[in-house]
């Protein structure tokens, strides 16, 4: 009843912002105690501290700042990342045009008979179902690549779905990743500021307070309590985010790996083996989970989330300056291809592109090899390109 209940509140547009919100009034909050009631009541007016108020309420002013300009790229300005639509692949024969035309005219053919020359040329690896089909998202009419999932709060399939969190109030996935993990990093900093300074001062003020001083303002009290906790939850997420990006997962990913075996926690993927010159389809059980996606290197797993450029890391800015394409994207956005053009997954998917680590290929290619698969298929369209 409770996550039902969740769902709904989810789905209501203006839900996303009231967590958000309330966080919003509390960094306002607390930066107003903090610099007011602390800073100058107590550095600055009462023990003559003068650099170091002026020092602290710059610090976290500015932070304050950094974490509100990062809120603002990641939820409204780059967001999660929409999934290219990708048509078909082409693994039945084709209709010829002449042949389309000739049943439309008998009144045989179907009004989507145009689709059926229209498809991407599969690659060499994707994940799929039991038969060796790919993956279909119903209301994106377009085939879900690895790794991306629906998201039903914004409409459409996020390319490197990592989770919906309620405290931003949008879902963090590949365009946004990195905007996120600096935006957990200069909320710790800030948090850290704000609660460390005031352990700093808070003997000499309580030990000043003593006699004829009025005690210790409740609003500095209740900032450190409020700091200390949200500096406890950010560094939490901190940690688990960077484990996870060592491990080149994402916390979806993570979440499924520790589910118990069911058919929603498999992994099967179509493969084409150039010396069988045919397509295995080999599946992945919940014992024989790993890291699907992980390079060689921790760090070149980090570059895979965070980006190439390591000074990036550090400066909150957006696309376009996270992911560059290496290759040109699809101009038909949302569209099919025209008429019986073919094109690869890499032309549309670009930047989105994932690609299997090593060890998954070997471990495939090893199943093939001990005839432990569920079946085999042929596609038509490994006849007309290269598989990658």
């Amino acid at each position: 009843m409770a996550l039902s209940c969740n769902i709904r509140l989810r789905r209501r547009w203006w839900f996303r912002f009231v967590l958000p919100g309330i966080v919003f009034g509390l960094l306002c909050y607390c930066t107003w105690a903090y610099c007011h009631k602390l800073c100058y009541d107590q550095i600055y007016k009462q023990f003559h501290h003068r650099s170091v108020a002026i020092g602290l309420i710059c610090a976290v002013c500015f932070l304050d700042a950094i974490v509100v300009f990062i809120w603002y790229q990641m939820v409204i300005w780059v967001g999660p990342g929409t999934q290219p639509h990708v048509a078909p692949f082409s693994i039945l024969p084709e209709v010829s045009k002449e042949d389309a035309n000739e049943e439309g005219a008998n009144g045989e053919g179907s009004q989507d008979a145009s689709m059926e020359y229209d498809a991407v040329i599969p690659p060499r690896c994707y994940q799929c179902d039991p038969h060796g089909y790919p993956i279909w998202c119903s209301p994106c009419q377009s085939l879900k690549m690895e790794r991306t999932h629906h998201s039903s709060e914004l409409g459409h399939c996020v390319p490197r779905f990592d989770h919906y969190c309620l405290w931003v109030g949008t879902v963090i996935g590949r365009d946004n990743y990195r905007l996120f993990v600096q935006f957990v990093t200069y909320f710790s900093s800030l948090l850290l500021l704000m609660w460390l300074s005031i352990c700093v001062y808070i003997r000499d003020i309580t030990q000043r307070h003593r006699g004829h001083n009025p005690p210790l303002n409740v609003n500095v009290i209740l900032t450190l309590a409020l700091a200390l906790f949200g500096w406890l939850m950010n560094t939490s997420m901190l940690a688990a985010t960077v484990f996870y990006m060592a491990q080149n997962k994402t916390s979806l990913e993570a979440i499924m790996d520790s589910k118990r075996k069911n058919f929603g926690t498999r992994k099967i993927f179509c493969y084409y083996s150039v010396p069988n010159k045919s397509r295995f389809v080999v599946e992945f059980d919940k014992t024989e989970f790993h890291a699907f996606w992980s390079k060689k290197t921790m760090l070149a797993n980090l570059k895979d989330f965070m980006g190439p450029n390591m000074l990036m890391w550090i400066i909150p800015l957006g696309k376009p300056y996270t992911f560059p394409c290496k290759t040109k994207l699809s101009d038909y956005g949302n569209h099919l291809l025209p008429s019986g053009q073919k094109t690869t997954l890499e032309e549309i998917l670009g930047p989105y592109e994932e690609s299997f680590s090593d060890y998954t290929i070997q471990a495939i290619e090893d199943k093939i090899a001990k005839g432990n698969y569920l079946t085999t298929l042929r596609a038509f369209g490994d006849e007309i390109g290269p598989q990658h």
